[in-house]
């Protein structure tokens, strides 16, 4: 089963940037936010990867 602790945390940061934006502060992502956007995404290639080898 693929983790999604960093999907989690990313969707967790980029609520946060929302939340900060819709208050009146400009979004600023800070370097935390790419590094587990990367990772998140890392994860859910590999994921979508073992889905793709279980249907062959």
């Amino acid at each position: 089963m693929p983790t999604t602790d960093y999907i989690r945390h990313a969707a967790k940061l980029a609520r946060k940037l929302y939340l900060d934006s819709a208050m009146g502060t400009p979004p600023a992502p800070d370097p935390e936010f790419f590094k587990t956007l990367a990772k998140a995404l890392e994860d859910i290639a590999d994921g979508l990867e073992q889905v793709a080898k279980r249907r062959d």
